[in-house]
C-alpha cells in the first residue's frame, strides 16, 4: 500500500484533531510550538503528528493522556529533535562531496606543509611541489579518502566482524596509491610544466582550501567521510 501524500496526511490530521480530548489538544499545541521554535521540518511535523494523534485517539479511550504516553511537552520535543539529529548524522553524503571534502583537507595540509618548509629552509633548499603535483595531490587525496570512507569499521558489529583489519589494509593501500601518484608527477612531469610556486603561494592555497572545506562541510552537512 502506498504512503499518503502530504495533502492526504493533512486532511487525516484534521479529522484526528477533532477526535482529541481538550487535554490532548493542549499537549499537541504546546508540542507544535516547541518544534516550530526549534525549526523542525514542516513536512516531518505533519507525519509525526499523524502518528501521535492516531496513538492518542486509540489510548484516550482508556483514559491515557498524551503526557502519560510521551512525558512532558519539553521531554517529547527533546526526544523528537534528538531522533532527527541522529537520523541526519547517520546519513552518508554523496561520493563526490566526500571526495571533495577529503581532497580539500589533505590538499590543504600538504600545501601548508610545503609553504612552511620553504619558508624555514635554507638557501640551498629544493623547489617546492609543482603546480601539477599540487593539483593531483588534491585529486588523489580526495579519491583516497573516498575509498577509505567506504571501509570504516562498524563499531556496533559483533566481535570479529567490525572490519578493523580490512579498514587498516585499505587505508595503507590508499596512502600508497596517493604517494605513488604524487611521486610519479614530480618525476615524470617536466619542471617547465610542473612549475614550483613561492612559499607564500602554497600557504595561501592551503589556507583557502581549508576555509573552503569548512564552508562546504557546513553548507552541505557532509557526513560519512573519514574526518
Amino acid at each position: 500500500m502506498s504512503e499518503n501524500t502530504l495533502e492526504q496526511t493533512k486532511n487525516e490530521n484534521s479529522v484526528l484533531w477533532s477526535e482529541l480530548t481538550k487535554r490532548n489538544e493542549q499537549y499537541m499545541i504546546g508540542l507544535d510550538r516547541a518544534l516550530t521554535q526549534a525549526n523542525y521540518d514542516e513536512e516531518s511535523k505533519h507525519t509525526l503528528y499523524n502518528k501521535m494523534m492516531k496513538e492518542l485517539v486509540t489510548n484516550q479511550k482508556s483514559g491515557t493522556t498524551a503526557r502519560q504516553l510521551y512525558g512532558t511537552v519539553s521531554e517529547c520535543a527533546e526526544n523528537v529533535l534528538q531522533r532527527q539529529e541522529a537520523t541526519v548524522s547517520s546519513e552518508r553524503s554523496p561520493d563526490w562531496l566526500i571526495a571533495l571534502d577529503g581532497g580539500l583537507l589533505l590538499g590543504a595540509i600538504f600545501a601548508l606543509i610545503s609553504g612552511t618548509s620553504l619558508l624555514t629552509a635554507g638557501e640551498n633548499t629544493q623547489p617546492g611541489m609543482g603546480i601539477i603535483s599540487l593539483i593531483l595531490n588534491f585529486i588523489a587525496g580526495g579519491l583516497s579518502m573516498l575509498i577509505v570512507s567506504k571501509y570504516q569499521p562498524d563499531v556496533n558489529a559483533p566481535k570479529g566482524k567490525k572490519g578493523y583489519f580490512k579498514y587498516i589494509g585499505v587505508l595503507i593501500l590508499s596512502m600508497v596509491f596517493w604517494m605513488l601518484a604524487m611521486t610519479a608527477t614530480m618525476v615524470l612531469v617536466p619542471p617547465a610544466i610542473n612549475i614550483s610556486l613561492p612559499a607564500t603561494a602554497y600557504l595561501i592555497i592551503g589556507a583557502l582550501s581549508f576555509a573552503l572545506r569548512v564552508y562546504l562541510k557546513k553548507k552541505f552537512s557532509i557526513t560519512g567521510g573519514v574526518f
